[in-house]
């Protein structure tokens, strides 16, 4: 950057300095910075201030040496005086800034401001916007810093700016915008060997899209869990930015160290450590420590970097305890800080405080500590809030609790221990109400009132395989219809009451309630009237119905299709399936595939072959290893080996027949049923519990997804259309005086409209020209009405051609057609402002009309710019749809949480 004092001789002259004898120091001074010896220049500078003190050339010899000299409280003394001579000057405001920075001044920032300020130096103005996105980048606001850049003209040639597109990736970085960062980052190219800050950006870059192709959330996410090439790639990178001293890659390359379990990666990165002498900073240290898995020995070595009031120290604890998900590591960051406050009053030298735990990970901590108490749904509820670099590891948590709820399956039923039903439906329910489906709402609710209801045994088989006969069998009394031609019709539910009977559900007609001899009889008068029996419950007072209800199902190849739906419907009903074959033709293709089909469902299925009486012994096992084959072929697994017996004999041997039950082989089945499905009756409602809320989870995580992916295609949207507002902000305002002579000129129609408005106030008297407020009024609604909406419309032309790129995008983004150029209600309403204002201080507002107004315009056009920006920066509150897919996610990978080995 030039010297101020070349810049100010040019402007001031040398008149004054002349007239008192001054020269030869000025002169002297200048050669003396011309050799490189700042402090003999300094003091020819104060020889002149000290004969004339506000002489811009002298404060500005005195800057330059202070400058030179590094003599930082000069240089902003020097510079501040200076300012209040030349303040339309952006050189001097960005050097005051620059200066103040580097000495902690409070007005550094404020003076950089007022740099960005001066339109006729562009060059200090870029630099002074740079410098402001830089210090909000490092404040943690990239909203603001983002603003900053929006305001840095597009450069004249083809040539991007790389200074602004290396802080805009850093902007996207921040917000987890990868698409911004991928453009932005296209621009930079490969960084260049000094190019430190590029690589830097370009590590965390590829870091954040490994993740989020890995499925993890951008930010936060464990290099432990991502592809070694992209964390060599990102080690590269961030070792360059770090033997530049780039501000953030001690804390990158030291983060990825942590989770790193290569011996080569860390060997390596020690060497360059050690080349630097920093293997003995608490961070290096924490850092080598955690990758040797001596967490311990890591947190010491971090705990003593605090005590000495080392806050790179506190910063590498918050990273990696975010790297390696730490909890540990974050309790003694929050103790320490405790520590700070209670001795902050000691009279010993008080050591720099350990800084306070980002919001993110308070909550992320909070959230811990109630999962750890059992209070899972609080801990979703506070991890909802998490979207900063502790995503990942929320993200994790979730899921942690979501698997608590939700243990892993084992043992030969399917399930280990119980689920925590009442956590699982509530935010089953939970997701269900926030995504408007009441259908899933009333599934869930049906979930929990089967929680308290028997197991629901569904007998199976294609028809005439005697299904009805063995649940007659089963329960020892003959309950369920036989013989009705050709098949059981519905479904029929056997379920305990105190006294039997018979509820038969009619579509589209009234319940009829029958005794069970009733109960066949009703049936067949119902068939040949033509009414359709939906269901049929029958109730009985044995006590084994009091822990399993059975399902009666029509026949599968029954010839009406309404019955093979309704068998279908079955198996959403049933925990457990038994499915019988008929032995003389045992296992055929349509058994075979519907057989699949249920167990591709997850419904456990026990396979007797029934109707054993008609085969001889030889045939019969013959048959039977015939099933088990066919089972084996088509991975099909029954709770046990095939059993065969006959329900008919089995009938009649539990109606009194001892002989026949002797030889029914019913012994063999009544055990099975006891041991297998009554005694395990837990363990089997629990699996085909987690089968349905599985299903449920499964869905809503799908709905979830959806309704994320709309909206992150809304907020897409929208800041595609606050880019554009923010550039054609920008733009009005570097181009505000040629716009106001242009649009003053293509406002002469309206203004002749408007003078032929005001033509009767022209032969007024001029007393009341001026006094009277009605005539005042009506000019002021008569200049309103002829030009506010033409004045609007041109600005709002010329703000929609000036930053035509970004309204082309914006417009691609959101699919909108091209049109017009409409002003906002917001901008049009500032307009009118200003020309309110105009006619309320005019004297002779009548006279408007015939006179020039480009000042105006101008003013009009700095408003319309104001509107425009602060359209963009309107609050958009982030949709809650985010943290609710993760939610659902969570839950439907604890229901997918594969088999333990004991259930195989």
């Amino acid at each position: 950057m030039a010297r101020l004092v070349e810049a100010l001789n040019r402007f001031f002259g040398r008149v004054e300095i002349l007239a008192l004898g001054l020269e030869n120091e000025r002169s002297a001074a200048e050669a003396a910075l011309a050799k490189g010896m700042p402090l003999e220049a300094r003091e020819h500078a104060r020889t002149i201030l000290s004969v004339l003190p506000d002489s811009a050339v002298g404060l500005a010899l005195w800057a330059d040496a202070a400058e030179d000299a590094w003599l930082d409280q000069e240089v902003v003394a020097s510079l501040t005086d200076l300012a209040k001579r030349v303040p339309w000057r952006a050189d001097v405001w960005l050097r005051l800034g620059r200066a103040g920075q580097r000495i902690g001044w409070d007005g550094a920032r404020d003076a950089l401001e007022r740099a960005t300020s001066a339109p006729e130096e562009r060059d200090a103005a870029r630099l002074a916007l740079l410098d402001l996105s830089d210090l909000d980048l490092a404040a943690g606001d990239p909203a603001r810093a983002q603003r900053w850049l929006d305001r840095i003209p597009a450069p004249l040639t083809t040539v991007p700016d790389r200074d602004v597109a290396l802080r805009r990736a850093e902007c996207a970085l921040a917000y987890g915008d990868l698409d911004g960062a991928r453009a932005a980052a296209e621009i930079l190219g490969e960084p260049t060997a000094i190019e430190g800050r590029a690589a830097l950006v370009l590590a965390r870059l590829s870091l954040a899209e490994a993740s989020a192709a890995a499925g993890f959330p951008a930010a936060g996410s464990s290099a432990a869990a991502l592809p070694p090439a992209v964390v060599g790639r990102a080690l590269d990178l961030g070792l360059r930015a770090l033997v530049l001293d780039v501000p953030g890659a001690a804390e990158l390359c030291a983060a990825l160290v942590a989770a790193s379990r290569d011996v080569l990666v860390v060997d390596r990165v020690r060497r360059v450590v050690r080349a630097a002498g920093a293997l003995d900073e608490p961070t290096w240290a924490a850092a080598f420590a955690f990758a040797e898995g001596r967490r311990d020995d890591a947190r010491q070595a971090l705990a003593r970097g605090l005590s000495a009031g080392d806050r790179a120290a506190a910063a590498a604890l918050l990273r990696m305890a975010v790297e390696t998900r730490d909890l540990g590591a974050l309790d003694a960051l929050v103790a320490r800080g405790k520590d700070d406050d209670e001795h902050g009053d000691d009279k010993e030298p008080r050591r720099a405080a350990a800084p306070p735990l980002p919001p993110d990970l308070v909550r992320l901590r909070d959230a811990a500590a109630m999962a750890s108490a059992g209070q899972g749904s609080g801990a979703l509820d506070a991890l909802d809030a998490v979207t900063g670099e502790g995503a990942a590891w929320a993200d994790d948590m979730r899921r942690a609790i979501a698997q608590a709820w939700v243990p892993p399956a084992g043992g030969p039923a399917g399930a280990r221990a119980a689920a925590a039903w009442g956590d699982v439906l509530r935010e089953l329910a939970r997701t269900a109400k926030l995504l408007d489906r009441l259908d899933l709402l009333a599934a869930i609710e049906a979930l929990a009132v089967e929680r308290e209801r028997p197991l629901r045994a569904a007998v199976v088989g294609e028809f005439n395989a005697g299904k009805s006969t063995f649940l007659n069998a089963l329960l020892g009394e003959d309950v369920a219809p036989t013989g009705v031609l050709p098949t059981t019709a519905t479904l029929h539910w056997v379920a305990w009451a105190p006294d039997p009977f018979a509820r038969i559900v009619v579509r589209g007609g009234q319940d009829r309630v029958v005794p069970h001899a009733g109960l066949k009889d009703t049936l067949r008068a119902l068939a040949a009237a033509g009414d359709k029996v939906a269901r049929v419950f029958i109730y009985a007072p044995i006590e084994r119905l009091k822990r399993v209800e059975i399902l009666d199902t029509p026949g599968f190849n029954a010839p009406d299709p309404d019955h093979i739906a309704e068998a279908r419907r079955a198996f959403d009903e049933a925990h457990v399936a038994i499915w019988l074959l008929d032995a003389p033709q045992a296992m055929k293709e349509s058994e075979r595939r519907v057989l699949s089909e249920l167990s591709a469902l997850g419904v456990p299925v026990q396979i007797l072959a029934n109707k054993a009486d008609r085969l001889k012994p030889d045939a019969l096992e013959t048959v039977l290893a015939h099933v088990r084959d066919s089972l084996a072929a088509s991975s099909i697994a029954s709770l046990t080996p095939p059993i065969a017996f006959s329900a008919r004999l089995s009938l009649k041997g539990r109606l009194g027949d001892e002989a026949a039950l002797a030889a029914s082989g019913w012994a063999e089945v009544e055990a099975l049923f006891a041991e297998q499905i009554v005694d395990a009756s837990d363990a089997l409602r629990e699996r085909a519990l987690r089968r349905k809320a599985g299903r449920i989870a499964a869905e809503l995580a799908q709905a979830a997804s959806a309704r994320a992916a709309e909206d992150r295609e809304a907020g897409r949207r929208a800041r595609a259309e606050a880019d554009r507002l923010r550039a054609s902000a920008a733009y009005l305002r570097r181009e505000r005086r040629a716009l106001a002579a242009a649009i003053d000129k293509a406002l002469e129609p309206a203004r002749r409209e408007l003078a032929s408005d005001l033509r009767p106030i022209a032969a007024l008297p001029e007393e009341r020209k001026r006094t009277d407020a009605s005539v005042r009024a009506y000019v002021q609604e008569r200049l309103v009405a002829r030009l506010s909406w033409p004045l609007s419309a041109e600005i709002a032309r010329a703000a929609r051609a000036g930053a035509e790129p970004a309204a082309r995008g914006a417009r691609a983004a959101s699919g909108a057609e091209e049109g017009g150029a409409a002003p906002s209600p917001r901008a049009a309403a500032h307009v009118r402002a200003v020309l309110m204002g105009m006619v309320a201080v005019h004297d002779a507002p009548d006279e408007l009309a015939a006179r020039p107004i480009e000042g105006v315009v101008e003013a009009a056009i700095d408003a319309f710019a104001m509107a425009l920006s602060a359209e963009a920066e309107a609050p958009v509150p982030p949709p809650a749809s985010a943290a609710i897919e993760l939610r659902a996610q969570a839950l439907r990978a604890a229901f997918e949480a594969p088999v333990t080995p004991a259930s195989a």
